[in-house]
């Protein structure tokens, strides 16, 4: 029970961290996430006609190229912001999108009969979980055999070095990082990722690594920090915030060049065929 309870107040946790950064997610120094999901979309080898699950679509970042790629195909996008869902939603709309359906849903009991969907997506959702090659059976469970399920995570040296000099001001500040800050390191490599989608079941793996980074201002990389995965840390420092800020960017103007500090940003994009 106790286990249970723990796990229910992390999922909370994550929650409220991307309800309250849903109205800027994906914008200023965080626009890779929309890159990121115009690229997946491409990578789908697509007919036009397919269904399609999303899981942990997030503001659509995915989920909306894909629908505008289905001439006569469907999106069904799931996410447990309902804040996230919300700009999605209204993300499609402004375009005009009406082959897009979205769901507040746990993606760990996605809400759909087995054998549902012809492909399957998660971007940057899998290492939210402890146990990933449980969460890709699950949702491979969704899919139709012969259909493709795609993941996408960082790797690389991914918002480095910002990031390490974030992190060890926040640790100074007192506040309790996680011995493991950077969750997406556990399918990073080729390895981990060749080994996940094997405990998966899926065959036919396939490996694509995109570099998506750019220059960015001290101002831009503080939208890093404060409306995507760092906000839950940064958020604790409370009254001494504007301190943080200010000591954090004075140590990071340091990286610029000419051409203003280089966001890293490096994307796999791995998939695999559902026998």
């Amino acid at each position: 029970m106790a286990q249970e309870n723990n796990e229910q107040q992390r999922k909370a946790a994550i929650r409220q961290t991307f309800d309250s950064v849903a109205d800027a997610y994906g914008h200023g120094g965080c626009r890779f996430f929309h890159s990121a999901g115009q690229t997946m979309a491409t990578l789908h080898a697509l007919n036009g006609d397919e269904q399609i699950l999303d899981v942990a679509s997030g503001t659509g970042a995915v989920a909306i190229p894909l629908a505008q790629r289905l001439r006569r195909g469907r999106v069904t996008a799931i996410d447990f912001s309902t804040g996230m869902l919300a700009q999605a939603e209204a993300r499609a709309v402004s375009q005009g999108l009406r082959n897009v359906d979205f769901r507040v849903a746990d993606m760990t009991a996605l809400p759909f009969p087995d054998h549902h969907f012809d492909h399957a997506n998660c971007a940057f959702g899998l290492f939210f979980v402890d146990d990933m090659a449980g969460l890709l059976r699950h949702i491979t469970s969704k899919v139709r055999p012969g259909g493709r399920v795609m993941i996408s995570g960082f790797c690389g040296d991914s918002f480095m070095p910002q990031a390490t000099l974030a992190l060890d001001r926040l640790r100074r500040y007192g506040i309790a990082v996680p011995e493991q800050p950077f969750g997406w390191k556990r399918m990073a490599e080729p390895e981990q990722l060749h080994a996940l989608l094997d405990a998966a079941g899926l065959t036919d793996i396939q490996i694509v690594n995109k570099s998506l980074g750019y220059y960015i201002t001290s101002e831009g990389w503080w939208d890093v920090m404060w409306n995507a995965g760092f906000r839950g840390l940064v958020a604790q420092l409370g009254d001494r915030l504007d301190d943080y800020r200010r000591e954090h960017l004075a140590e990071i103007d340091t990286l610029k060049t000419a051409n203003g500090m280089w966001l890293q940003v490096d994307v796999h994009y791995t998939s695999g065929l559902r026998p």
